[in-house]
């Protein structure tokens, strides 16, 4: 049921942060690489090209440690320890070369964004971007996620506007569009990323909107701000 109503004044713009902002197979490739060495450093196995083939050439994207420990008939039990050194590595992360340019260009409006990644504000200040948030939520942090609306509405209250003044500019409908377009927000999705080539599987996952690429928004708030 949409709660808002899609022709309102945008005035808040929230963003995803992982494929939207910056291409995120640059993390995960960077936290495999590091989940391989904590399992050769206990086992004595090197499977980083083991790893890194599951997860970009055969699309194992859930369950990826879980598939290759199995192949090389290692303990599950390790799963734990290649995931705390999944995400404890540091290599340097960088936005898409048009992300601060389109923040920077919004100053019109205020800007939020949502993210269920893990250690999204350590992403956040490693591409340094951080600043231009007014509101930040990281549903890692929480009980909630992006599959629930309170965290969109954390945003909104956050940012002191209704669900109907906001755009959300996302890459993955799964995660990005369902809940957005129950709370009546206008919904913009980027065909970047490692999901770009993924269809919505139902009418709630359908943004309002699609653009090739986030240098596209600024015209398309402008025209929907201005329509002929």
């Amino acid at each position: 049921m949409v709660l808002g109503r899609k022709d309102s004044m945008v005035t808040a713009v929230g963003f995803d942060l992982d494929g939207t902002l910056f291409d995120d197979r640059q993390y995960v490739r960077a936290g495999l690489k590091a989940a391989a060495r904590a399992l050769e450093s206990r086992t004595g196995v090197d499977a980083r090209e083991d790893l890194l083939k599951a997860y970009f050439r055969r699309d194992i994207r859930e369950g990826t440690f879980d598939h290759v420990l199995d192949a090389r008939d290692l303990s599950p039990d390790l799963v734990p320890e290649l995931v705390a050194a999944y995400h404890d590595h540091d290599d340097d992360l960088v936005a898409y070369p048009e992300t601060v340019p389109v923040l920077e260009s919004l100053d019109d409006y205020r800007l939020g964004l949502l993210t269920g990644g893990t250690n999204g504000g350590e992403k956040l200040e490693r591409l340094a971007i951080a600043s231009y948030f007014d509101a930040v939520v990281v549903t890692a942090d929480g009980d909630a996620t992006k599959r629930d609306p309170e965290p969109f509405r954390e945003l909104c209250d956050a940012l002191d506007v209704e669900p109907s003044e906001m755009a959300y500019v996302g890459d993955r409908p799964e995660l990005d569009f369902a809940r957005p377009n129950d709370l009546g927000m206008y919904t913009v999705r980027v065909m970047k990323g490692q999901y770009a080539d993924v269809a919505p599987e139902s009418d709630p996952e359908e943004p309002d909107a699609t653009i090739d690429s986030l240098a596209a928004l600024p015209g398309l708030l402008r025209r929907r701000a201005s329509p002929e």
